[in-house]
């Protein structure tokens, strides 16, 4: 006689959660600019629950094999949504945006809409060319940002200028290999590559004119 099949015990809420974002994962990485409010949120709470281990040995590890993005870019999102939380991912999905923009843009934002020049605009897709439009506006009307101060280094004496710049030259170079070791994502790694290249490309010329390279006879 066959044995009756024992109920299963519910699946927690959360890791029906998980399981929800693992079948959208298909669109993550192309959604990482337009993310909603409610993706964001669950990126947090699996995160910060760390439900990730259900299927992977770390966070790490999760993003690019379930959500074909890297763990920074996961990082950044949650970071958004910490940061302006739901309101912002509703306006990137009608609009492009930046996060600078938008803390111009937030005051503005109640209740679903963009209260601006005695007009409630729906966050809706109908009203986007609207929005922009306001938001343009808005950040137009912003006062100038001020340049950040620079210190020049043609007061000093050149052996201090010479001595200046090969620590900057350190600096460049510890930052470059930081962050080619960090998981970027492939778009941030490629604009990295595209920076090293430049620069590079840019002292090679300097060294063409003026001929800097130590020779081995210098003594």
């Amino acid at each position: 006689m066959d044995q009756p099949v024992p109920d299963q015990p519910a699946p927690p809420a959360a890791l029906l959660q998980t399981g929800k974002v693992l079948g959208q994962s298909h669109s993550f990485s192309l959604m990482a600019g337009r993310c909603s409010a409610a993706q964001a949120e669950t990126l947090l709470r699996i995160r910060e629950g760390r439900l990730y281990l259900h299927c992977a040995s770390s966070w790490k590890e999760f993003c690019p094999q379930h959500l074909h993005i890297s763990s920074s870019q996961a990082d950044r999102i949650i970071r958004v949504w910490q940061q302006h939380g739901p309101a912002i991912f509703e306006l990137k999905q009608l609009i492009r945006i930046s996060s600078e923009d938008f803390r111009a843009v937030e005051p503005f934002i109640k209740e679903n809409a963009l209260h601006f020049n005695d007009e409630a605009i729906e966050l809706d897709p109908e009203n986007a060319e609207k929005i922009a439009g306001a938001v343009d506006e808005i950040c137009s009307n912003l006062p100038p940002k001020e340049k950040p101060a620079v210190t020049p280094l043609y007061g000093a004496t050149i052996p201090d200028r010479v001595s200046t710049l090969e620590k900057m030259c350190q600096t460049i170079v510890f930052e470059f290999r930081h962050l080619a070791d960090e998981d970027v994502g492939r778009e941030v790694r490629y604009n990295l590559g595209l920076t090293l290249k430049c620069v590079t490309d840019a002292l090679h010329h300097v060294n063409s004119q003026h001929g800097l390279y130590p020779s081995d006879s210098h003594e």
